[in-house]
């Protein structure tokens, strides 16, 4: 419920534009999303098909080898088990008569030329033939082995149990006369039985051909690469596989299990450790063997990935061509209306004077037409309003100063000053044109632009009277460049804060300790910047704003309120008065006035003299 509530409010707050711009893509890009699903399915069965085809055809050849080969096996041993030669003369040694030693040795090349044919076709690595220790060629390794050797395999014994005439061995390493290395082989051992009809068994035959035959064969049916092939016995023990090093392999052998499991159908599913696997099995006619062939699952999918990955490409492309042409239809729809919603966001920043393009006669532009109206007529409003506003601080401005009258108060400051010569009182002379100079920058001729220079000379005069009130204790630094003198402001912006400054700091300084006052100016991207600090009493933040918000003060004169009305009226609303302070440690004033250099006679903030 809250996830709808919540989906409901993000609708809202999303504008026209995006809402057209969802509505006319969801529905193309869920086709095309159903669309590239249903493909890709289509094309993972393909290519599973495909490969898994491919797969069993490698499958049944390799088969087709592996049979061959047992047939060869098969089919020698059954030429030596035939060959008269061999029935007449294991005959004879099975019948306990002992033979010389020049018969013994026609024997051995009778015999020795039955296995040499034997092993001239080319799978085959050797023949054998296991005779009585006592023969004086039982110890010809080559072609011959001695019973008592036969006898001691465990495989041989049981073999005899099983009742069974042949069998397969496991791969075993032989080491042959004149080579120096051991081979690896896998043999087949028959017992040979008289062709006279008494079917007795007169001695034991071992063909044997070589594992890496076996292996090579095994090795070229694995169609995939980290695919398995391989042999295994019924006791579960393998034969040959193509990678010994597989990682499946490995592991099983770790965890002492085998490779022989039943699979039910051609290539069916299986799980070995975890891991999907397509499996195939074959029981070969000849031997106890198995041929399997396991494929990863995953490696199946990886080949269809290329193209699966084209089809997404693809289906990327036209979910982007698809969004890109729904903006544009949106923005079509949508683009007047945003217009109209960025002239109405500049309206709050004081942008009043818009030239808003009307166009049509629907009802956007009727939209378009009633705003331009109304922006018209709240720039006369405001127009009206800023005119009514200064009149009125000039004329209280211009009543403060019509209460002197400024020719007699100068020609009495001038009686007083050569008073105070004639009679040698140079302090009273001091103050006389200290308070002299301070009015003739007051009332500037009625003019209300200064220098800044006239300004802080107005400050100094004021501070030059004060201090004969506080015994010379109010230390004035000024650090204004020069270059900065030479820029104009309104006048008495200054000295009201330093008087606001002597009167409210200077409360808890004892008599004759030193009370510094610090002004400072400086340029910042074509404003310029005062600073006007002391080390007085400070204030809290809620005298700070009582000060500020006062309409009037009686302390200050024309008060600090009035200070920053001022300076929003002539130059901006980004201009003005502020305050940094901290109780016990001082109060900082911040005056920010535009950088003009001609003196000027009123105006408005967004005239371009600054």
């Amino acid at each position: 419920m809250k996830g709808r509530i919540q989906l409901k409010k993000m609708v809202r707050r999303c504008s026209m534009y995006m809402k057209l711009t969802i509505s006319f893509s969801i529905a193309i890009i869920a086709i095309l999303m159903i669309v590239m699903i249903v493909l890709s399915r289509l094309v993972s069965n393909n290519d599973r098909e495909k490969i898994l085809f491919s797969a069993n055809q490698s499958f049944e050849q390799t088969d087709s080898f592996i049979q061959n080969y047992l047939d060869t096996m098969v089919y020698l041993s059954d030429q030596i088990n035939y060959n008269h030669d061999v029935q007449e003369l294991l005959k004879q040694n099975s019948s306990g008569k002992s033979r010389s030693y020049g018969e013994q040795y026609r024997d051995f090349l009778r015999l020795d030329r039955v296995c040499s044919t034997a092993e001239l076709v080319e799978s085959i690595y050797m023949a054998r033939l296991f005779v009585p220790d006592e023969l004086t060629y039982s110890n010809n390794i080559r072609h011959f082995e001695k019973k008592s050797v036969l006898e001691s395999r465990e495989d041989y014994q049981q073999f005899l149990q099983d009742g069974d005439y042949k069998f397969f061995t496991a791969p075993e390493k032989i080491k042959m006369p004149g080579i120096s290395s051991e081979e690896e082989i896998i043999s087949l051992f028959r017992i040979i039985l008289t062709t006279d009809g008494t079917i007795k068994p007169i001695g034991v035959q071992q063909i044997g051909i070589q594992t890496c035959k076996i292996k090579s064969v095994l090795e070229k049916s694995n169609i995939t690469k980290s695919g398995l092939v391989y042999l295994v016995n019924s006791k579960g023990q393998i034969i040959s596989c193509s990678d010994e090093t597989h990682t499946l392999l490995q592991e099983l052998k770790q965890n002492g299990k085998t490779l022989d499991f039943p699979v039910k159908d051609s290539w069916s599913e299986v799980s070995l450790l975890d891991s999907g696997y397509y499996a195939n099995r074959a029981q070969l006619d000849t031997a106890d063997w198995s041929l399997v062939a396991l494929i990863p699952r995953g490696e199946i999918l990886q080949q269809s990935k290329q193209l699966q990955s084209i089809i997404f490409v693809l289906s990327f492309v036209a979910v982007v061509a698809v969004f890109l042409v729904s903006n544009a239809i949106s923005k079509y729809y949508t683009s007047r209306l945003s217009y109209l919603t960025e002239m109405m966001r500049r309206v709050p920043g004081g942008e009043l004077e818009l030239d808003l393009e009307t166009e049509g006669l629907d009802e956007i532009g009727e939209l378009f037409r009633s705003f331009s109206s109304m922006t018209r007529q709240l720039d006369l409003l405001m127009e009206e309003k800023y005119k009514s506003g200064k009149a009125v601080k000039a004329a209280q401005l211009q009543a403060l100063r019509a209460q002197i009258n400024p020719h007699f108060l100068y020609n009495t400051l001038d009686l007083i000053n050569w008073e105070a010569i004639d009679h040698n009182v140079p302090e009273i002379s001091q103050i006389t044109k200290s308070l002299s100079q301070f009015y003739r920058i007051s009332l500037n001729k009625g003019m209300e632009i200064v220098t800044i220079e006239k300004e802080l000379n107005h400050v100094r005069a004021y501070v030059t009277i004060q201090n004969y009130h506080f015994d010379g204790a109010i230390r004035l630094h000024i650090d204004v460049p020069p270059e900065i003198q030479s820029y104009s402001c309104i006048n008495i912006i200054i000295q009201p804060i330093v008087e606001n400054s002597i009167i409210h700091g200077m409360e808890a300084t004892s008599y004759g300790q030193e009370y510094p006052i610090y002004i400072s100016a400086r340029l910042e991207k074509g404003d310029i910047i005062f600073s006007i600090r002391d080390e007085g009493v400070g204030m809290s933040s809620q005298q700070i704003k009582e000060i500020l918000n006062s309409k009037s003060s009686r302390d200050t004169g024309y008060g600090i309120k009035n200070i920053d009305l001022r300076l929003k009226l002539n130059y901006g609303e980004q201009y003005g008065l502020s305050y940094q302070s901290e109780l016990g440690k001082g109060t900082t004033a911040w005056l920010r006035i535009p950088a003009c250099r001609e003196e000027r006679e009123e105006a408005g903030p967004n005239k371009e003299e600054c």
